[in-house]
């Protein structure tokens, strides 16, 4: 095992223990969501660095989609108004 591949099995597990540390300390779902994503992403560019094949990219470019399209749902989950749009 090379060098980069261990740094990123070590920034996926830092992912893992950080968003479940974000979210024990903040108490909201939204930073622990983004902490553990941004360091899964980072992970994946670096395994990306030693293999460069084309599921590898696609991979990485599907989860960087995923996490684009996570982090727009839950802030409009998070900033609506729990009861709907106010008519004064």
């Amino acid at each position: 095992m090379s060098f980069v591949v261990g740094a990123s099995w070590c920034l996926a597990i830092a992912g893992i223990v950080l968003g479940v540390a974000a979210l024990a300390v903040f108490g909201k779902p939204m930073p622990a969501l983004r902490v553990t994503v941004e360091l899964l992403i980072a992970a994946g560019l670096l395994r990306l660095s030693v293999d460069s094949s084309w599921t590898a990219i696609l991979m990485a470019a599907a989860l960087i989609a995923l996490r684009r399209t996570i982090t727009r749902s839950l802030t409009a989950d998070f900033t609506a108004s729990p009861w709907g749009p106010r008519t004064t």
